[in-house]
């Protein structure tokens, strides 16, 4: 999915929120930020996808600041959060008519767990209004019934404090099919990690492999080995998050995209609105 014109702002926004917080020179954060902005108007953003263009913006940063994790605090404190509302999301998909469908709500709740698309955001109150929203796309039969027919499903992370509701999610899908969980191999926004996995104990559910993606997306291109082997092995692939649903839209597979609509621009080319909770099947 090529960029918007508006990802440029998008990315801005962002640079300045990071410097903001890690940078205490005002001088220092200047030239971060002038650096970013000439970058990004040398290069055609429409030949690049949404997570390209933040690539470039935070390789700026990294190399600039010295900063390898731009968000190693605030995915601490999204995990601890999240945590402690664990045993809150498993009592809500224990007691629902439909635990599969609430765990899939859930999981889409955490994906407001977003400073790409999101300064700021309410994760209890995103909780409680997802249980009763309704799906502006819904292909939830069809993924039950490939999933009966499944032997193997990969589960592509996207956010820290986010794979607490996916753990809850994994934890009904693994009663089905055997489930592997993917995350980034390096520092991305406050995308998931391997000590993100150990530390909410994803790793104690199902198998954490590292994907080999080091930008705000996935690409097979950039993929280990062993996730593009588990990639087209997989029966099922769930792709979390906006990020994987801009750079996986064109990949052959049997992908269920499952998110939150958080960009408008986005929401408009897909005929949708921002906030629509979507599970999304790439094969229609």
């Amino acid at each position: 999915m090529k960029a918007y014109l508006e990802c440029v702002s998008c990315v801005i926004r962002q640079t300045i929120e990071i410097v903001q917080r890690v940078v205490k020179s005002e001088k220092k954060r200047q030239q971060i930020l002038r650096a970013v902005v000439k970058k990004l108007s040398s290069v055609d953003v429409h030949q690049m996808d949404p997570p390209e263009v933040t690539y470039l913006a935070h390789q700026i940063i990294h190399k600039m600041t010295g900063i390898k994790d731009l968000y190693k605090q605030p995915k601490i404190e999204n995990n601890q959060e999240a945590l402690e509302l664990y045993p809150y999301l498993k009592k809500v998909v224990k007691t629902a008519k439909d635990p599969l469908l609430m765990a899939i709500r859930l999981a889409i709740a955490g994906n407001i767990i977003d400073y790409g698309a999101l300064a700021e955001f309410d994760i209890k109150k995103t909780v409680k209004e997802a249980i009763g929203q309704k799906f502006a796309v819904l292909d939830y039969r069809k993924f039950k019934r490939d999933l009966k027919g499944a032997g193997f499903l990969l589960y592509v992370g996207d956010n820290a404090g986010e794979i607490v509701f996916d753990r809850v999610l994994v934890e009904e899908l693994i009663k089905q099919v055997e489930v592997v969980f993917a995350v980034k191999s390096k520092p991305v926004l406050n995308d998931v990690l391997m000590a993100d996995a150990k530390m909410v104990g994803m790793d104690k559910v199902v198998k954490v492999i590292e994907s080999g993606s080091d930008y705000a997306g996935t690409s097979l291109k950039r993929g280990t080995k062993e996730f593009k082997r588990l990639f087209k092995r997989a029966d099922i692939v769930i792709a979390k998050g906006q990020g994987n649903f801009e750079t996986l839209d064109q990949t052959s597979g049997n992908i269920y995209f499952l998110l939150m609509m958080k960009c408008p621009c986005l929401a408009r080319e897909n005929k949708l609105s921002k906030g629509d909770i979507i599970l999304k099947s790439l094969r229609q």
